[in-house]
């Protein structure tokens, strides 16, 4: 039976502080990117070290956060690139992390980074699919014992965005996540609307993926909109969540007793487009589906 009702929240960017003055009792959690909190001079000098803060916006998000629930989510690691892992950024986010008390952290089961020439780490532009074998196992659960040595807090993987087949892979997305949570004791962020691009772009069948997932590695769930952009369906975070999403979040949620969180995640750019009230309205229906899930799950652990 589940402890507690999941918490509902949004992904963190410069307009959230807004959207919590405007609904403060909607937000319950924050999901927090270290990597957009300080701007990162690796490949200059800088004065004062490598990672200069972004002192307002630490300063804006801690008043935020009293009251609520923080937590971490990571872009700038690629954890399964064969590069070594950064070692100054996993100091960086450590001290973030202590500072801003997360309870949990979380980073992308895809490549940011790759080998370029004279510039040892670059960024891919987007998350880059991952092969899915014993090789990037190992790669991973050797940077996740790294990650849990600096954070001390759980640790959990989210499932990428793709927009084309990976060929030759030994086993499926979901049973990577599996494998990572029973011998690697790493969570999923189980982002749904990444399902819904794999469906749109012809790569997979989100109901396969959600009956293959173990319910228990569950611990968090992300929810988004996105937009065609050159026949392909993108994860743009440029809109409210579509409905078929939200009939996944229904069905499938209830099985999932370790889930702690549902976080709608928009980039800011469109929050002209969506406005106060639609983000509200949709964190309005988070917490339906948060009551309903509780619910439902209570009810499933009696009849057991």
């Amino acid at each position: 039976m589940r402890d507690r009702r999941p918490l509902v929240g949004l992904l963190n960017n410069p307009v959230v502080p807004s959207v919590i003055r405007y609904a403060p009792d909607l937000v319950e959690y924050v999901d927090v990117i270290p990597d957009r909190l300080w701007y990162d001079f690796e490949h200059g000098e800088a004065i004062g070290g490598r990672f200069h803060r972004v002192t307002g916006a630490i300063e804006e998000l801690s008043e935020c956060a009293r009251g609520r629930v923080l937590g971490g989510h990571g872009i700038g690691l690629s954890l399964p690139s064969a590069l070594p892992i950064d070692m100054e950024m996993v100091e960086a986010t450590a001290a973030l992390a202590r500072q801003l008390n997360f309870q949990w952290y979380s980073e992308h089961l895809s490549m940011f980074l790759v080998s370029n020439g004279s510039v040892p780490n670059s960024q891919a532009g987007l998350g880059l699919p991952v092969s899915y074998d014993d090789e990037t196992f190992e790669i991973i659960r050797g940077k996740l014992e790294v990650l849990k040595k600096f954070l001390r807090c759980d640790l959990l993987l989210e499932n990428g965005a793709v927009f084309t087949p990976v060929p030759d892979t030994e086993m499926s997305e979901a049973d990577f996540l599996n494998r990572l949570y029973s011998e690697a004791g790493c969570g999923t962020l189980l982002d749904l609307h990444n399902l819904y691009v794999g469906k749109r772009n012809g790569v997979l069948s989100p109901l396969e993926y959600l009956e293959q997932i173990n319910p228990e590695s569950v611990q968090e769930i992300h929810l988004a909109g996105g937009h065609e952009l050159a026949g392909f369906y993108t994860d743009s975070h440029s809109g409210l969540t579509p409905d078929e999403v939200w009939e996944w979040a229904y069905h499938f949620s209830p099985r999932f007793r370790n889930l702690r969180a549902v976080v709608f995640e928009f980039h800011e750019s469109y929050f002209e487009k969506l406005g106060l009230k639609g983000i509200a309205g949709e964190l309005e229906r988070m917490h339906a589906l948060a009551e309903a899930v509780t619910s439902a799950t209570v009810q499933h652990g009696a009849m057991v």
